[in-house]
């Protein structure tokens, strides 16, 4: 299956770099120890060339608006945070990467907003007379339960008395929201959003959040944060246009560190395959990192396997997004429930000298960008996984089928050489030939029903049927 129709030619074929801005530009956390604004978003100006020369076509914004700490206690919707410059300086910014053909992508966090956010303040001050009561969910029955004693307590995020929830279901709210929408994407030009936590966001919001957007901008794109199944509960025309895809990112690195390929197999399957599959009607945004996760080199038990990680990455269905530095194999990792600041760290000067595993991940990343953006197949095929081992390697092969192409992806963890045979019951591919693309097209014959092959270890094979 093609990709849905409503989606824009740009996002579907698309590669996304996902940068934290406060985290990118080693902003001080507390926006309070700052008190002037420091310009920070113009060293992105640096990197221009780099990321046209890496592929990008999309950069993904985390929070940018002004907030208390880490971005997502807003503060104002309507200002850039002053940790990282002015409004001004970002519309430039948005300008000249839409010069470069970059589209920009920026986080909504619309769920909540920081305990400075101007309604809850009023709140505050004002208790039950504040006309801002609505805008909450304010209990003056549970003033106990409140850590801050403000003589009330209200829903949050989680748990999180310092993101308060806001009611979207308000009018006053939604109209506020939609302004702060036509805004960002009308006078200063950017081209979608990253919605936070859009699982927590009812499908009625989401449907007059789009309208707005697209009245704006009518190829704009919604990215929903979306964490578990049913994803197409917040897909479709009228709803997002795409999700993070948890499901198959944990099954990536969870197939490789446990050396069971069985388990990512068997997740494409229930997701994508193109009779049965669960999202085989929508689009997801797959991953292997953000600012939330473990980076994927410490996440993996043998750091040699990034490479084959990020070749399923480039090879899969959906729109494969890097984050800032596992590109060139940065490091860092989440404390669960206590820091996830290891993985926001300051990007790698251009000056910077990687190890040369990072020199091999990021020249590899640059061939499979480039392998993808030319395959049709690989940017609008269906997924069909076909065979996965683990007794005498750790392999899996999936077929991308497209309307004009059929691609067969084979991907090995194992150490060394290995010869395989694999089957090709029922896909009607008796006496095909294949073409390996990423291996000096080197060609294959399908006898049988088998294709036997010999694969490196830590490296696979992007097989092309020309017969």
């Amino acid at each position: 299956m093609e990709h849905p129709n409503y989606i824009p030619d740009w996002a579907k074929n698309g590669i996304i770099y996902h940068i934290y801005p406060l985290g990118f530009f080693d902003a001080p956390y507390n926006s309070q120890d700052e008190s002037e604004v420091v310009n920070r978003l113009e060293r992105l100006r640096k990197y221009y060339d780099y990321l046209q020369e890496l592929g990008i076509t999309i950069i993904q914004f985390g929070p940018i608006f002004e907030s208390v700490s880490h971005g997502y206690d807003t503060t104002d919707y309507l200002k850039i945070d002053r940790r990282l410059g002015t409004n001004e300086l970002f519309k430039e910014i948005v300008e000249e990467l839409h010069q470069l053909g970059m589209k920009i992508i920026v986080d909504g966090v619309f769920n909540h907003v920081g305990r400075d956010f101007f309604s809850f303040r009023d709140v505050k001050d004002h208790k039950q007379n504040s006309s801002k009561q609505g805008w909450h969910f304010i209990d003056f029955t549970q003033s106990h339960l409140n850590p801050y004693l403000d003589g009330f307590d209200y829903k949050n995020w989680e748990g999180h008395h310092s993101l308060v929830k806001l009611n979207l279901k308000n009018q006053e709210v939604r109209e506020f929201l939609f302004n702060v929408a036509r805004y960002w994407l009308r006078d200063i030009g950017i081209d979608g959003w990253r919605l936070d936590v859009a699982y927590l966001i009812d499908n009625d919001f989401l449907r007059e959040f789009k309208k707005v957007c697209k009245s704006v901008k009518s190829d704009s794109v919604l990215v929903g944060e979306l964490i578990h199944n049913p994803y197409s509960k917040w897909i479709g025309p009228d709803l997002l246009d795409a999700g993070t895809g948890y499901q198959v990112y944990k099954s990536i690195y969870n197939s490789i560190n446990e050396n069971n390929f069985w388990e990512l197999k068997s997740v494409l399957e229930q997701s994508f395959h193109p009779q049965w599959g669960q999202n085989r009607k929508i689009l997801l945004m797959n991953f292997l990192g953000n600012h939330d996760v473990t980076r994927i080199r410490s996440n993996l038990k043998d750091e040699r396997h990034v490479i084959p990680a990020f070749l399923i990455l480039f090879t899969l269905y959906g729109i494969p997004k890097i984050y800032y530095g596992d590109e060139f194999g940065m490091k860092g990792i989440v404390i669960p429930f206590k820091s996830d600041r290891g993985v926001r760290g300051p990007m790698s000067p251009l000056s910077t000298k990687w190890d040369p595993l990072g020199k091999a991940i990021h020249e590899n990343i640059k061939r499979f960008i480039q392998l993808r953006k030319k395959q049709h197949a690989l940017i609008h095929g269906n997924i069909i996984p076909v065979w996965a081992d683990n007794t005498k390697s750790n392999m899996i092969a999936y077929l991308r089928k497209s309307s004009k192409q059929t691609i067969l992806v084979v991907v090995s963890t194992s150490y060394e050489v290995k010869k395989v045979k694999i089957p090709l019951w029922n896909l009607h591919l008796e006496g095909a030939v294949f073409r390996d693309l990423l291996n000096d097209f080197e060609e294959y014959n399908v006898r049988n029903n088998y294709l036997e092959l010999d694969t490196e270890g830590c490296w696979g094979k992007v097989l092309e049927r020309i017969i």
